[in-house]
């Protein structure tokens, strides 16, 4: 008969204790990174999509305010470029009336110094406008210098030459204001030509079907936009006729970050304009 003090086994010491599969616990710890990770990349997700991501039968709404806060840095650095470009091209010009060879000297750095200016702009422009078209504004670091992003003129300020060429050639053949004229041109036509040239995937593209569609299918999205800008427009004109002295210098002080924040905030109303026809071209 054993000793019944005999000390038992490990088998029956524990007799419920099962081995753990090394395979299942590595699983396990793939399972809970991969959950942590989709966790940090929902948080960094805007509020807005996260709410028409959980709601899968719903369309995501348009027209939904999201605002990376690396987008303000580009805002304030587009405020002073814009700025400091604008007294550049300024002080150029009144030195090219006072004393014709020191505005010559200054005239090719003034000329970097815009082209510069605007291709930052024209980037921070574009990239407002096609990240808010697919729910979000969120610039990301950007890539490359000045003189690639000058090649994305054609993109921005082309459409609004030739908005504005459409208007001289109406004035033309009709009587008129003809700056009227022009700015009434772009105010109406660039929406149209910046759309379509982004939805056609080139600038010689000013105009496309779906975008001419849209203003059948979403006038009140155009009316809004349309109301809005010119509603922006006559606030800034009227700011910079309030803040005018001779010389320009401490008018564009005022005027010249103004400027930047209302592209800024067109180019998000554009956005949202192009996240609204898009919507409905995918349903």
């Amino acid at each position: 008969m054993p000793d019944a003090k005999q000390p038992r086994s490990a088998s029956q010491r524990a007799p419920h204790a099962e081995p753990v599969d090394p395979r299942l616990a590595l699983a396990q710890q793939y399972l809970q990174a991969a959950k942590i990770h989709v966790e940090e990349e929902a948080a960094a997700v805007p509020r807005s999509r996260r709410v028409h991501r959980a709601s899968a039968g719903e369309a995501p709404r348009p027209f939904s305010l999201s605002i990376a806060p690396a987008t303000f840095v580009h805002m304030l650095l587009a405020a002073f470029a814009l700025t400091f470009a604008a007294l550049a091209v300024t002080l150029t010009y009144h030195l090219l009336h006072v004393n014709f060879v020191a505005g010559r000297v200054i005239a090719l750095p003034t000329g970097i110094v815009a082209a510069a200016a605007l291709g930052y702009l024209s980037v921070c422009f574009l990239g407002i406008l096609e990240s808010t078209s697919i729910g979000r504004t969120n610039m990301d670091a950007l890539q490359g210098d000045w003189r690639e992003w000058f090649w994305m003129l054609p993109s921005t300020l082309g459409m609004l030459a030739l908005a504005a060429a459409i208007g001289w050639i109406l004035s033309l053949v009709s009587p008129g204001n003809v700056w009227l004229l022009i700015g009434l041109c772009a105010l109406l036509l660039y929406p149209v030509f910046e759309l379509s040239s982004l939805e056609a995937g080139s600038p010689v593209v000013p105009l496309s079907l779906p975008v001419a569609q849209s203003f059948v299918k979403h006038p009140i999205g155009w009316f809004v936009l349309y109301a809005v800008s010119f509603a922006l427009i006559n606030v800034l004109w009227f700011i910079g006729r309030a803040a005018w002295r001779d010389p320009p210098y401490s008018t564009i002080l005022i005027t010249g970050p103004l400027v930047a924040v209302g592209l800024f905030f067109y180019a998000w109303l554009l956005g949202q304009l192009a996240l609204l026809i898009s919507t409905e071209n995918e349903s």
